[in-house]
């Protein structure tokens, strides 16, 4: 029977200010945690610039390889638009689509902003950020108070706005539709981590912690090494963290690598869960 594979995903990074280091990303740190927990791999993370061939060149390449790809930035929906919003109009080059305009976005728009902003006014200018790829799946994760969708491209391309708060917040509003995607593949689940010390060093069990991973690879689990900084509590040096699925196998995979580099269990197998996510 063939191994079942568990959903992938890509991310791409947009934005000028993130390459020259005027803003340091978040999106994608909280993107890892949460897909962690959704069960889903998250292969790649590409940070491009406010560039139209850069931005299309990345994500259609990321959509070819990837189950799921999420775009961050590139359209500002409580400060713009402004004159770098290009992520909707470079993704839509990039497939040869016409952009048009969404009226049940711009409706919700009015109602939302304008119970904020008394003398707010839906312009032109405006209806840009409600101008999208077309045809395009939009999810509205809550219009009533949320105006701004998630404009999915080509089935898997999720365009998000770099703004970390409402990044996280329409991404844990979408988080059942993603475990029930990682669940139904039949790959998915939650992840177990049992973690190992030693007093060994690093170089001591390479080896052995690649023959290891080299035999489990094809049960998806992960084997790490995580050296301390000098002497760690009780002579340790290094810390080894299996992870995986299965938890009865993650759980014997643990004791094996204790019994071979005179180890013990630091962590017992538990649920690796973020609660922040």
């Amino acid at each position: 029977m063939a191994t079942k594979q568990p959903v992938s995903a890509a991310c791409c990074i947009i934005g000028d200010e993130i390459l020259n280091g005027k803003t340091r990303d978040s999106n994608a740190y909280f993107l890892a945690r949460y897909l962690f927990d959704c069960g889903i791999d998250l292969k790649r993370v590409e940070v491009v610039g406010d560039d139209y061939e850069a931005i299309a060149q990345t994500v259609t390449r990321l959509s070819s390889q990837h189950d799921l790809v999420f775009t961050s930035g590139g359209i500002a929906p409580i400060v713009g638009p402004t004159h770098d919003d290009i992520s909707y109009e470079a993704i839509a080059r990039a497939y040869s689509l016409p952009l048009k305009l969404d009226d049940e976005t711009c409706t919700a728009m009015q109602k939302v902003m304008s119970k904020r902003f008394p003398r707010w006014e839906l312009t032109d200018a405006r209806k840009r950020m409600a101008t999208f790829p077309s045809p395009a799946k939009i999810l509205r994760t809550n219009p009533d108070e949320l105006w701004v969708p998630v404009v999915v491209v080509n089935d898997n391309i999720h365009i998000l706005p770099g703004i970390p708060r409402l990044f996280e917040r329409l991404m844990t509003l979408l988080k059942p539709t993603f475990e029930q995607m990682a669940a139904e593949r039949g790959a998915g689940g939650r992840y177990y981590r049992v973690q190992v010390a030693t007093k060994l060093g690093e170089g001591d069990i390479a080896t052995l912690l690649s023959n290891i991973q080299d035999r489990v690879a094809d049960q998806h689990i992960k084997i790490g090494s995580y050296p301390k900084w000098g002497v760690g509590e009780d002579g340790v040096r290094v810390m080894v963290s299996v992870v995986g699925r299965d938890e009865d196998a993650i759980k014997d995979i643990g004791d094996e690598i204790a019994r071979g580099i005179e180890g013990w269990v630091h962590e017992s197998v538990k649920s690796v869960h973020h609660d922040n996510v």
